[in-house]
């Protein structure tokens, strides 16, 4: 097992050196001159052209793209070009918000989606069934700044009951701002996690270990959690996994319409002020962090159903 967490960890790396290569070389193509950024329009050409070489601006793109991986390898991801300070520091502030924020919209998206599967398989063509998949198409469709909006335009203008946006002071000030935004950002998860549920469910309930469960008289509970969910949770655990990861990376448009201050929109904060270390900075963040919620998925895999943990175990006697 240890042995295929270190393989994936290298493999980490030439994906990590790829994306830094695509997203520096589009900043270096767009016409942002750095040191205009950081000194402002009223500096002197002569002051450009000193902070230039300071910075080593003028150097080639692949000399600059050298110096950015080796400052990063040693844990400097530069100075940010608008709060003047380290954009690690930035990131760390931010970054356990977007947590709180993925976190919530995933665990409503479990505690709502799995159970909404499981019924509808069970209740497959009821009512039940047909309005709950409808449902779930509409939330799988439906722009998330557009529900947003719409949350924001019932719930806090008409109804008052929640902030429009920022993010609460205390426990409750917290809880209040957490809800329009997660339930947004969670409702394309959700309508993933029922219908992955109800389809994987739909192929597990008409085995055979099923039918002689019931023909031992073991009740219709048990079966349901113990012989179908959890047969069934494979895809499941895919679905929810990726989508945790998207939710990370995919929580721009939320925290910008919630104003909620968040790793998503510090960096379209810092794409507006052409804020390109800070940029950087939130990409391989971003990166780093859904590779490893794959990895924890793969992982998963051999708790949830203990055949693959054999056949890992098979391969390995094998290998030696």
């Amino acid at each position: 097992m240890w042995r295929y967490i270190l393989k994936r960890l290298v493999m980490l790396i030439p994906v990590m050196l790829g994306t830094i290569l695509v997203v520096y070389f589009i900043m270096d193509l767009s016409d942002v001159d750095p040191a205009r950024v950081i000194l402002g329009d009223a500096a002197t050409e002569e002051t450009v052209a000193q902070l230039h070489e300071e910075l080593g601006l003028d150097d080639p793109f692949l000399v600059r793209y050298g110096r950015y991986i080796w400052d990063l390898l040693h844990g400097d991801m530069g100075q940010s070009y608008t709060y003047h300070t380290a954009v690690s520091d930035q990131i760390m502030q931010r970054l356990p918000n977007t947590f709180l924020l993925a976190g919530t919209g995933i665990l409503l998206s479990v505690i709502i989606g799995i159970p909404i599967g499981v019924l509808a398989a069970k209740k497959q063509y009821s009512l039940f069934d047909n309005v709950s998949m409808v449902l779930c198409l509409f939330g799988a469709a439906s722009p998330a700044f557009w529900i947003g909006l719409v949350l924001v335009l019932v719930f806090s203008l008409h109804l008052g009951i929640f902030p429009a946006s920022g993010m609460g002071r205390g426990f409750f000030g917290v809880l209040r701002s957490l809800v329009l935004p997660a339930i947004t950002l969670s409702l394309h998860s959700t309508a993933m996690a029922a219908r992955t549920t109800r389809s994987s469910m739909l192929e597990t309930i008409r085995q055979d270990y099923v039918d002689t469960a019931r023909a031992k008289g073991v009740s219709e509970s048990t079966i349901t959690v113990r012989h179908m969910l959890r047969n069934a949770l494979i895809p499941v655990i895919t679905a929810v996994g990726l989508n945790f990861g998207v939710l990370l990376g995919g929580s721009v448009l939320t925290e910008t319409v919630f104003a909620w201050p968040g790793i998503g929109r510090y960096v379209i904060e810092a794409i507006k002020l052409k804020d390109i270390p800070s940029v950087l900075g939130c990409v391989v963040t971003l990166s780093v962090m859904f590779t490893v919620v794959n990895l924890l998925v793969d992982l998963l895999y051999a708790f949830v159903d203990p055949r693959i943990k054999a056949q890992y175990k098979q391969g390995r006697g094998r290998a030696k």
